[in-house]
């Protein structure tokens, strides 16, 4: 699960366009997996994996098992459509939520 929440992160600081997305985002994202706890720093346009929440902005948590995270990290699954099929659990007002959405879905890696 940390290779791919890494691979996520790499891939938002490589694609410009995502890059504006991020560039005002202040967000702790909480990932509960079955595998463990992750949390994903979004601040000052920069994108980071992190063991625990280092910053005072907001926190948004999203929980499910390792195969449906991995899912939604590769672009294959949305996080909405996770969330209506009782695949993830999300704590975020839907505005993070679609910010979300849409970082998954931009920030999917291309298929060789």
């Amino acid at each position: 699960m940390r290779e791919r929440i890494d691979r996520f992160a790499d891939e938002i600081q490589n694609k410009k366009h995502v890059q504006h997305l991020v560039s005002k985002l202040d967000l702790c994202l909480k990932i509960k997996a079955e595998s463990g706890t992750f949390y994903l720093s979004f601040k000052d346009g920069k994108v980071a994996c992190r063991d625990s929440c280092i910053h005072d902005g907001y926190t948004a948590t999203i929980s499910g098992n390792d195969a449906l995270l991995n899912q939604l990290f590769d672009g294959d699954l949305k996080l909405r459509q996770g969330v209506i099929m009782n695949y993830f659990t999300t704590d975020c007002p839907f505005r993070a939520q679609l910010v979300l959405e849409s970082l998954f879905y931009l920030a999917r890696p291309l298929p060789v």
